[in-house]
């Protein structure tokens, strides 16, 4: 290509920028209501954008690479636009990106309300369950819909999720600056009841609220929080030790294996939105079990496998951390197969419940164990008029680390 340049489109008028660069464009490229709204006398040829955008963009970039190329998007190109997939595609310094305003500084600007603390999430082109938790706790959270999700629809989902929220102050801003635009404040549940239509091009906004309104950050829970059979749990006591003793790092992968209810996959992914969780549960039962406590939990990016984990563990993303929880006859291969796998510098953690598996913590990979320690919890309860501890199962906690130069 001659030259790349990417232009942002509020909508309503184009800049003197803009024109200047669409007039000695070979090729101007974008969707169908851009293109519309092109100024007439263009001489350049229109080449319209559809779904399979990163295929589309390829091709033409293929074909055309002695043309002056302009793609034209709406807003900011960079903000979940065509410029994040033709940064994937073009070497850094190929292109130049000329940005328009994002749909959410619109809103803001009609709102009033200052945006530096926002959150943004991106709800196009999926039916995922929604962080609710996440997008509840941020200062103020922007979620843009689609026509399958639209800024009433997710109003409703994030209600059926924490009922609560329902109080919080909320607006909704469907075909921002365009003829048809409209912006509705109201209640969360307000809007969720209908206040705002279900338009395509609409985003929604929830603002800060009281506690009573606000979930907390999911990291503790009761084990009655999460569906589970015979106990098979980690509680809430382990879960906070096993938790710290991981050391999350910022972002990266990290196996949940012989996962059961989840529970420590699932507070980690709360803990660390960046966070990949690939869970694996080979009992079918405990399998729906999991697969219906991340639904709860709102996903967030988590992965289930229902499978045996030895058999697996090839076709996984390298792990950063590994959480062992279960394993049974297969627990030695089980940590041989995961240590291996896990990259350099990375933490794996195992429980046992077992004196025969705390047994195997305490001599396979034994070079590269750093702790060895066993959890007694005991809980009061009623003797008579009067109580005493009852003490729990004791649980054995193996951390193991991998040096940075294997």
């Amino acid at each position: 290509m001659k030259s790349i340049d990417i232009i942002g489109f509020d909508g309503r008028d184009w800049s003197t920028e803009s024109i200047e660069l669409l007039r000695n464009a070979d090729i101007v490229a974008a969707g169908k209501r851009i293109l519309a709204a092109l100024p007439p006398e263009l001489s350049a040829r229109k080449v319209p954008l559809g779904g399979n955008l990163a295929a589309e963009l390829e091709s033409l970039l293929r074909q055309e690479s002695d043309a002056r190329l302009v793609v034209a998007a709406s807003g900011d190109p960079l903000c979940w636009g065509i410029g994040g997939t033709l940064r994937r595609l073009l070497p850094e310094g190929s292109y130049r990106v000329h940005p328009g305003t994002a749909a959410f500084q619109l809103l803001a600007a009609r709102l009033g309300e200052p945006w530096e603390k926002w959150e943004l999430f991106h709800c196009h082109g999926t039916d995922t369950p929604l962080p609710w938790r996440r997008i509840l706790r941020t200062p103020g959270a922007v979620l843009y819909g689609d026509p399958r999700r639209t800024a009433r629809q997710l109003a409703a989902e994030l209600i059926a999720a924490f009922p609560a929220a329902g109080n919080r102050r909320a607006a909704a801003g469907c075909d921002l600056n365009t003829q048809a635009e409209l912006v509705v404040r109201g209640t969360l549940a307000e809007l969720a009841a209908g206040a705002v239509p279900d338009q395509a091009l609409s985003i929604l906004l929830i603002l800060p609220g009281e506690n009573s309104d606000t979930p907390d950050c999911g990291f503790g829970r009761e084990d009655a929080d999460y569906l589970h059979s015979k106990q098979m749990i980690t509680h809430p006591e382990v879960r906070a030790i096993v938790l710290s003793k991981l050391r999350l790092p910022a972002s990266g992968v990290l196996w949940d294996l012989g996962a059961g209810s989840g529970s420590v996959g699932i507070e980690a992914a709360e803990l660390v939105p960046e966070l990949k969780v690939h869970a694996v549960e080979k009992n079918p039962e405990r399998f729906a079990e999991l697969a219906e406590n991340i639904r709860r939990s709102g996903g967030n990016a988590f992965t289930a496998h229902c499978a045996d984990a030895t058999s697996l563990l090839d076709t996984l993303p390298a792990p950063d951390r590994v959480f062992i929880g279960g394993g049974g006859d297969a627990l030695p291969a089980l940590l041989t197969k995961s240590f291996e796998q896990l990259r350099p510098g990375g933490r794996l953690v195992a429980t046992a419940v077992l004196v025969e598996s705390a047994a195997v913590l305490a001599t396979v990979l034994a070079p590269y164990r750093q702790e060895l320690l066993t959890v007694n919890v005991s809980r009061a309860a009623a003797l008579g008029e009067h109580h005493c501890f009852k003490a729990e199962n004791p649980i054995t906690i193996a951390v193991f680390v991998k040096p940075e130069n294997e």
